[in-house]
């Protein structure tokens, strides 16, 4: 199949200021000469690339349709090999499906809200994201969950690359955020609300299989650099 990308209306009007938080965001992290921008790009080349193809690897079958739900640039997938996958990434920046068109990894793209895609009940073999389900309520994720098993095959996986509260990128964004809070008068955040960082794997646990999932396992580890816990579960 071509590479195409096909664009719909954000269902919820609610998320119009959050999805124009997030077009800034990635918009910023083009801006040429930015530290934020290199310190991103090098840790999603060299941490989270080899992660997300790791994971994939492993849990994945070979052939099916598999969705990164938020996808964001796509850059940290770009190495997850395609045997014969197709690959559709969704989200509802047309900032980053912009620059996610441009890396050409994925076969399609959605501008679509991760809560209402246009996939048919069952038709899905694999769903997964990275930096995604901690921008919303725990009734949200609750919600994004069902939609995502409603999605899936009978057997299907998900892989959610889900940050910790006390993760390491903290140490160092952390302080950051609050020099440049002071300095702007205002409340500064690299990233649009984490609101729902996980405080454990008990936690993490809990949620994915309130959900109808079975845990195939939580890592937390130097593979992601103690940033996010990876969960993978099958559809129950």
């Amino acid at each position: 199949m071509s590479r195409h990308s096909y664009r719909m209306n954000i269902k919820r009007v609610s998320d119009n200021q959050f999805s124009n938080e997030w077009d800034a965001h990635w918009k910023s992290l083009d801006a040429e000469g930015s530290v934020f921008s290199f310190v991103a790009v090098a840790t999603r080349r060299f941490i989270f690339q080899p992660a997300v193809a790791h994971y994939a690897d492993r849990f994945f079958a070979k052939t099916g349709t598999f969705v990164e739900m938020g996808c964001g640039t796509a850059h940290s997938s770009a190495r997850v090999a395609r045997y014969n996958r197709k690959f559709v990434g969704v989200d509802f920046s047309s900032a980053a499906l912009s620059a996610a068109q441009k890396s050409g990894f994925m076969t399609m793209l959605i501008q679509a809200d991760i809560f209402a895609v246009p996939f048919r009940s069952e038709s899905l073999d694999g769903i997964w994201n990275l930096g995604v389900m901690e921008h919303f309520t725990e009734a949200e994720i609750s919600s994004s969950l069902q939609e995502f098993r409603g999605l899936l095959k009978s057997g299907g996986v998900i892989i959610l690359f889900w940050p910790s509260k006390g993760n390491a990128s903290r140490w160092i964004l952390g302080p950051l955020e609050r020099v440049v809070s002071r300095l702007k008068g205002a409340k500064f955040t690299f990233f649009p609300g984490e609101i729902s960082l996980l405080e454990s794997k008990h936690q993490a646990r809990r949620i994915i299989e309130a959900a109808g999932f079975k845990i195939n396992t939580v890592d937390f580890d130097w593979r992601t650099a103690f940033i996010h816990m990876v969960i993978v579960a099958t559809k129950a």
